[in-house]
């Protein structure tokens, strides 16, 4: 893989690519077993507390804006 690949060669040694294939390796064999399988992203959400006001003058658009535009 390093005689094939210049660029792979310039940052790698043969030892460090044994390692990165070692581990993928055993990501690979932890998936196959049904270990380690993507959950998905976790997402969270924010609740405001109380109510807010839609005529409170702090909410309007203009205040929000870039001064460098």
């Amino acid at each position: 893989m390093l005689r094939d690949n210049a660029k792979l060669r310039g940052v790698h040694s043969g030892a460090s690519i044994k390692r990165i294939l070692e581990k993928e390796a055993k990501k690979q064999l932890l998936l196959e077993q049904g270990g380690g399988a993507y959950d998905g992203p976790i997402v969270s959400t924010h609740v405001e507390k109380g109510d807010r006001d839609p005529a409170d003058p702090s909410n309007l658009p203009y205040l929000h804006k870039n001064p460098a535009i």
